[in-house]
């Protein structure tokens, strides 16, 4: 089968290394391995890409650039015109943007979407959405069309297949599969901690993420800052690895609640940097309010490290409590601060359980499986209906 991608949610100097161009990327990658015919429509600015075997067709990107509407939306018109050119059996494309745009212009081929979010979903949320009104109101409209207008939907959640048939993707169009992982780059990392120069009897929490509001970062500020009250002498130390536009707030927070030795701030790291930081840490925190699947839960369970999370969509289909890692409520600090002085006093418990989280996350999260199930569940039903209809 031929299977065309849309890359354009990245750092374009770094394709299938950002955004979700490394889904993308580990999708087409996975179907070449498959002895599928995979390509990639895209506009980077470096030549280097990650499988050669993928058939990658680039154009030049807009003055306005990228990362604004205007330019999204021409970047999507230019695929728009590249995809029609080529002879394919499905269009399968990462965000939900991109299919009402495509849908709207009458691209003529079966178009697959794999949904990250929801923007109904992030606004019914409180703190959920750090979206700009007008782009929210672009959203919204690609939303509504993508639900009517593509031949399937994947919900890489519980949470998001709810939020996508209310959205009017009929159930019969909408199935249930999570993002996946490639255990090539993700694995345990022996002796992570001596190469990143922390000490064994440090107790280590990382963030891998955005800096935004719906990530609930100053909630785990505050909650680091009960735990170091009531435990002056405790070893916990915390990594926020990441960017994003609440970066400012969170150093001001740091500096406020005095946790300059409790909290440290990295930038973004490459993924055989970050495989390093998932394999030194006790567990990874993700105190979201609002998430589809974050992509640092495959990651980390694929390094068998177990995660501390909010109860909300994608954590919880993955994190059982006191199996795989512990749950609380999004917003609760106080439950927060309970399990990391729990974990800060004892970390025998998240130790005992990193055999049962990566061989969790080989069984159910590792792109084999998860791209075995999209062609079977997705593409060829999709493609036996296009025949059929002809």
């Amino acid at each position: 089968m031929r299977i065309a991608f849309v890359d354009y949610i990245l750092d374009p100097r770094m394709p299938g290394r950002s955004g979700l161009s490394d889904v993308v990327w580990d999708m087409a990658s996975k179907l070449a391995d498959m002895g599928h015919e995979s390509h990639i429509v895209a506009s980077y600015h470096s030549s280097k890409v990650p499988d050669q075997r993928v058939r990658l067709h680039q154009f030049q990107t807009p003055p306005m650039g990228y990362r604004n509407v205007f330019g999204n939306l021409w970047l999507l018109g230019r695929t728009a015109s590249i995809l029609r050119n080529l002879q394919l059996d499905v269009i399968h494309c990462p965000e939900y943007l991109s299919t009402g745009v495509m849908s709207a212009l009458g691209i003529n081929v079966p178009i697959v979407l794999t949904v990250p979010g929801n923007i109904y979903q992030r606004l019914g949320v409180s703190r959920g959405s750090s979206y700009e009104w007008h782009y929210a109101q672009v959203l919204k409209w690609a939303a509504r069309r993508s639900a009517r207008r593509c031949a399937r939907v994947i919900a890489i959640s519980a949470d998001m297949k709810f939020w996508w048939e209310k959205t009017g993707t009929p159930e019969v169009r909408i199935a249930l599969i999570p993002l996946g992982v490639n255990p090539s780059i993700f694995f345990p990392v022996q002796s992570a901690r001596s190469k990143l120069g922390i000490g064994r009897e440090r107790v280590v929490l990382s963030y891998v993420g955005r800096f935004a509001v719906e990530k609930g970062l100053v909630d785990l500020l505050t909650a680091v800052k009960r735990v170091s009250d009531e435990a002056p002498t405790s070893n916990l130390i915390v990594y926020l690895i990441g960017g994003g536009p609440m970066e400012g707030e969170l150093r001001d927070t740091i500096v406020k609640l005095n946790l300059g030795e409790r909290v440290v701030m990295i930038p973004w790291v490459q993924k055989e940097e970050l495989r390093v930081w998932y394999s030194a840490s006790d567990a990874v925190v993700l105190p979201s309010y609002s998430e589809g699947l974050s992509r640092t839960i495959p990651e980390a369970m694929m390094c068998g490290t177990p995660i501390i999370g909010s109860r909300i969509s994608g954590t919880e289909d993955h994190v059982t409590d006191g199996e795989t890692g512990y749950l609380f409520e999004a917003g609760n600090v106080k439950q927060l601060s309970r399990v990391l002085s729990c974990m800060s006093g004892d970390t025998r418990p998240l130790n005992s359980m990193r055999t049962t989280v990566r061989r969790y996350a080989q069984r159910r999260l590792a792109w084999d499986s998860v791209m075995e199930r999209i062609v079977n569940e997705i593409y060829v039903p999709v493609i036996e209906a296009r025949q059929r209809s002809r």
